[in-house]
This record gives structure tokens, C-alpha cells and sequence, in this order.
């Protein structure tokens, strides 16, 4: 149970005394407008008063002084806005390259005061005791990190044998984890294909999820008609797949939560807006999902996407309603947070504009956090066991044959299955084309690259091949250990030297993303945490990042950002069409496994 739902006598007693001024407050913000997201309104020259975590009351400016007293501080508003706290109801920290620690400094300082963080990355890593050790960190933070327990680890069914997976979150097992004093939720259900055909054992999940009342959340990307109607049957209430205005506007019909998704990857705000600001839509919110360190550094966070539909014309109260109010009834939280009003929790900023939000003064659970920018409370920086630490596990690294896809044919044309990806969208597409083979080596085109998924949790061996095209970005080898959802490793180029090269050096710093091109290491990113995250400080893990970036920039001339999420999901084998594990290419919608080179 979130410790902020118990009801505590003595400090609603302390909330009726500062309310009525018979005590003072220990803050009072004076001289702001306050952005009244149950009404629409701004209310202007108010004072916000706040005993201990929560907020005692909302009164006149010009009467405020009855609620001071000498150890009260009191903050100027200077005519500025107090909105209520950011709230991100759906996000993979694990994508920010951060750990909690490092994502809850840096979102706070963008207004952010609660995220709902799915650590099905971790989770697919570490299993259980990877959610465990993540919920434990996150609750260290004065950021509210709340976990959704991920519901779809691995991401298939083991009995599909698509992939070979480190871990599996069992029904018994969420009902294990949902006695975290932090969990909220179970975690998007990602294998719709089990949904819609009631596989018992998803089911089993949810059942579970409703029975320790958890709000159950959903991955829907392109269902619509009798399929959208069987997933929603299954009680699956929220979705943030939707690419395109009807796709949402047909979820948000039949009551689902629709999640407008804007990370760094996949940018589905202007589409999703321009369709849904048609109507009134009771049940939209934002979200980031995704979002990595570069653009939380220089863009934010939750603000970031407020900013942004207010710059398409949606009205700023409106705007801010959908990344406070909204996601914090889908929570069931509205009584604790999303609102600036009295018994919620104190969690607000100051922004002096309210049509470009930038928030200058962050208070989270009734303390100041920043003040004009500047950070006020120590953040408690955690340390980690060498289990999570140490998750690269290679049979042998592979040489640079060991990469290659090699035909059956000494040479000629053969046909091959290819996925051909779009950077910046979560889709591929399943394309047959004619390849060249010359001593049993498919030659690629301009545009395409080897592709390889190696096993990195066991230790067997396994390796999968393919060829891919429209990554955009012509490198001899780039390898991670960031390959959606298992996170085994994905390397791809057109030298399966640089490949092999890429991946010994992945090994060796145990977890990261490594660059290598013309035989030279371009570029190192660290992620010693699960092989996913930094344990360095975040300003850190943001240099470190851009260094990377730029190299990329300046040798290759290529946009790191705009194929990074894409490379990172051809692994994953639930969003359609053709995806490449350890074991080889997965027919999405069939969930089967297919040839390279077909007969």
C-alpha cells in the first residue's frame, strides 16, 4: 500500500488546525495564480498554504499573513503560476539510460512530482529480484516513482520458443511483488496475441492484478474491430500505442485510457491531438513512455509535452489537465495528487508563463526540492550488488563470422525475408527481396546492414541472423546491450569485424551501447546496471551520452537519436511485423518462427 494513502490522524488534525489558522504553516506561497485543473480556470493573487507533506488550504493572497508564523517560509509567487505536479503515467526509466536516482533529480527540476514506471527492462534482465531492487531505490527519491509490476516477462510465451529469455514473472510472482509498498499496477500487457485468444496463463495475470486491485494497463498498437473489442473483454482499460488520430479516437470510444505518447523515439502527439481535440475526450493524458537522457537534459519531461500541444494550439489549462488531473484518475489517485487543493499532497511548481511552462520553483511532498533552478534536497545516491552489475554473460565472443547470415548457395540470387525499418516508428515491415550471394555471403545494398541477436544472459551461445534495411546509418558494427524486451545483445553493420569488435568491447565494460567503424572504437556508452542504466551521476551520464552522439555526428553523419529506439525494438517480438531474436526472424502476428533464406 502507497504509505501516502494511510490515513493519519494527527496529521489531518495538524491540516484542520493550519486550514483554520490556528497554526501556522510551514510554507506559504504568496502573490501566484493558481492553475485550477477541476475547473478550467486560472484563479488569480491566491496563496498556497502546506503543513507537513500535504496542502492545508488555498486562500486570498492579501489574507495570507493570518497563516504565517516565525519559522514559516514564505515563497514570493511574484505573480507567477502554481500548477500541480507533473505526473508521467507510463514510463521505462531504464530508457533515460538513468537509474532512479539519476532520472528523479532531473525530472523533478522539469516540475515532475509522480511517474508510474514499468521496470519490465530490469525485470526481463534480473527477474523478480530486479523489480524488487528497482522499487526499493525508487522509493529512496523524493520523486513518487510508482512500479506497475511488469506483466509480460519475457515478452512471448516461453512456450512459443521465439526467443531464449534470462527470466519469466509469473502470476504467483506478481502476487509476490504486489505487496511493494510502491506498486500500483500491473504493467502493459504487450502479448496481445495471447489476450485475444484467452491464453490462461495471461489471464491468470490479470486476475491476479484485479484481485490485489491493481489498475491493469494495455499495449494495443493497431488493434481495432472484433480484435480491440476481445482485449478490451479481457479488462485491460489504458493504451499509448496509438500512431494515428482514429486509432485512438476508436480506443478512447470504447473507453479506454488513451495515452498520447510523445518520447524521443515515437513522437505521437500531432497526429493523436489534432484528431482527439475534435471531441472531448474524458479519458486522454499524456505520456512519455520512452524518453532518453539527452532530450530529458535539454527538452524535459513531462513539460516538455505540455509545451509542445500548447504550441499546436491546445488551450495551457487544458494542456497541464492532461499531464496532472487526468493521469491521476486513471490512477485513482485524484484525492492525493494531480490537483493543487487542500489534503493533496504538496506537490507543485511556479512557472512565471503560463502559455511556455518552465518550472523555476519544484515542491514535492510538501518540500522544496529546487528553488529558482537550483537543487535544495539532497538526493540519497544508492549503491548496487555485483548481481546487477555484472549481467553480460557470452558463451564465447563471437567472430566476425559467427555474424554473418551465410545462404545455403555457394553464389547467385536468393530470396531473403528483410526487415525494413523506419526510424522514429515502433513498426517493421516483412519485405522479400533478391540478394546477391558470393561464397555464401549475401552482399548487401546501400541501404542495408547485417543484423545479429546474441544470447547474453545464459550463456549458450545462441545466436540469430538477419539482414535489415533503412536504419539510415552506414556503420561497420554497432552492438548494445539495450534490445527490447529480453535485452540480449543486438549488433548491427555492414563489417562483421567491426561487428565482433563492437561486441568484445560490450562485454568487457559489461553492458552498454559501443560504436566501431574502419576498425576504431567511435564511441562508448557505460551501462554497468542491468546492462540498461548508468550508475554515474546523471550531468555524467549525459556527457558521456552527447560525446558519443557527436562522434557519431562527426565521422558518420548520422543522427544517433533517430535509429537508437528502432535498432533497440528489432529484437522484440510483439509489435508486427518481422522481428529478430537469438533464435531467428519471428513472424509477429503468427508468432512463428521463419527462414532467412525461404526455399
Amino acid at each position: 500500500m502507497l504509505q501516502f494513502l494511510k490515513y493519519d490522524p494527527a496529521e489531518r488534525a495538524s491540516l484542520i488546525k493550519t486550514a483554520r489558522g490556528l497554526i501556522p504553516a510551514d510554507i506559504v506561497v504568496v502573490n501566484a495564480n493558481i492553475v485550477s485543473v477541476t475547473t478550467g480556470e486560472v484563479l488569480e493573487n491566491q496563496a498556497v498554504l502546506v503543513k507537513g507533506r500535504r496542502i492545508a488550504g488555498i486562500v486570498d493572497s492579501d489574507k495570507a499573513s493570518k497563516y504565517v508564523g516565525s519559522s514559516t517560509l514564505v515563497v514570493d509567487g511574484r505573480g507567477g503560476y502554481v500548477a500541480p505536479g507533473f505526473i508521467d503515467p507510463h514510463i521505462h526509466i531504464e530508457s533515460s539510460l538513468l537509474d532512479p536516482y539519476g532520472f528523479s533529480k532531473i525530472a523533478l527540476k522539469h516540475g515532475t512530482t509522480t511517474v508510474v514506471a514499468d521496470p519490465h527492462e530490469i525485470g526481463n534482465v534480473l527477474g523478480v529480484r530486479g523489480v524488487k531492487l528497482f522499487a526499493e531505490v525508487a522509493r529512496k527519491t523524493p520523486l513518487k516513482i510508482l512500479i506497475d509490476i511488469p506483466s509480460c516477462v519475457p515478452a512471448t510465451s516461453p512456450s512459443m520458443g521465439l526467443e531464449t529469455t534470462a527470466n519469466e514473472i509469473t502470476a504467483s510472482d506478481i502476487s509476490e511483488l504486489a505487496g511493494l509498498e510502491n506498486v500500483v499496477g500491473l504493467g502493459e500487457v504487450m502479448d496481445f496475441v495471447s489476450v485475444v485468444n484467452a491464453m490462461p496463463d495471461v489471464l491468470e495475470k490479470i486476475k491476479v492484478a484485479y484481485e490485489k486491485g491493481l489498475v491493469v494497463n494495455g499495449h494495443a498498437p493497431l488493434l481495432k474491430d472484433e480484435w480491440l473489442n476481445a482485449y478490451i473483454s479481457a479488462g485491460i482499460f489504458s493504451d499509448h500505442e496509438s500512431t494515428e488520430g482514429s486509432e485512438a479516437l476508436e480506443k478512447a470510444r470504447r473507453g479506454m485510457h488513451v495515452f498520447i505518447r510523445q518520447g524521443s523515439a515515437w513522437r505521437d502527439l500531432p497526429p493523436l491531438v489534432e484528431k482527439l481535440g475534435r471531441v472531448d475526450c474524458e479519458v486522454c493524458a499524456f505520456t512519455s513512455d520512452d524518453l532518453n537522457v539527452a532530450d530529458l537534459f535539454e527538452k524535459g519531461h513531462m513539460d516538455r509535452i505540455v509545451n509542445e500541444a500548447i504550441e499546436m494550439g491546445m488551450d495551457p489549462v487544458k494542456a497541464v489537465k492532461y499531464a496532472t488531473l487526468r493521469p491521476a484518475m486513471r490512477l485513482h489517485l485524484e484525492e492525493h495528487i494531480g490537483v493543487v487543493a487542500p489534503a493533496r499532497l504538496g506537490d507543485f511548481f511556479i512557472t512565471s508563463r503560463l502559455e511556455h511552462i518552465t518550472p523555476e520553483t519544484v515542491i514535492a511532498n510538501g518540500e522544496i526540492i529546487y528553488y529558482k533552478g537550483e537543487l535544495k534536497k539532497k538526493l540519497e545516491k544508492p549503491s548496487y550488488p555485483d548481481y546487477a552489475l555484472k549481467t553480460v554473460n557470452l558463451k564465447a565472443v563471437p567472430q566476425p563470422d559467427d555474424l554473418v547470415p551465410w545462404a545455403r548457395v555457394e553464389k547467385g540470387s536468393v530470396k531473403a525475408n528483410v526487415i525494413e525499418v523506419k526510424p522514429g516508428s515502433a513498426l517493421t515491415k516483412w519485405v522479400q527481396e533478391s540478394i546477391e550471394v558470393v561464397g555464401r555471403k549475401p552482399l548487401l545494398a546501400e541501404d542495408e546492414l547485417y543484423v545479429a541477436v546474441l544470447e547474453r544472459h545464459r550463456g549458450t551461445g545462441s545466436i540469430g541472423k538477419g539482414i535489415m534495411k533503412g536504419l539510415g546509418v552506414r556503420i561497420g558494427g554497432i552492438a548494445q546491450t539495450i534490445a527490447h524486451d529480453t535485452h540480449n545483445i543486438i549488433v548491427a553493420g555492414y563489417n562483421p569485424v567491426d561487428m565482433s569488435l563492437a561486441v568484445r568491447k560490450l562485454a568487457e565494460i559489461q553492458g552498454g551501447i559501443v560504436a566501431v567503424h574502419e576498425g576504431r572504437v567511435l564511441g562508448v556508452v557505460e551501462l554497468k546496471l542491468a546492462g540498461l542504466m548508468s550508475i554515474k551521476e546523471p550531468e555524467e551520464v549525459y556527457e558521456e551520452y552527447k560525446s558519443f552522439v557527436g562522434k557519431l555526428k562527426e565521422n558518420l553523419d548520422v543522427e544517433f537519436e533517430s535509429f537508437f529506439m528502432t535498432l533497440a525494438l528489432v529484437a522484440l517480438p510483439v509489435i508486427p511485423e518481422l522481428r529478430l531474436t537469438d533464435r531467428g526472424l519471428v513472424d509477429v502476428v503468427n508468432a512463428r518462427l521463419v527462414p532467412l533464406f525461404p526455399e
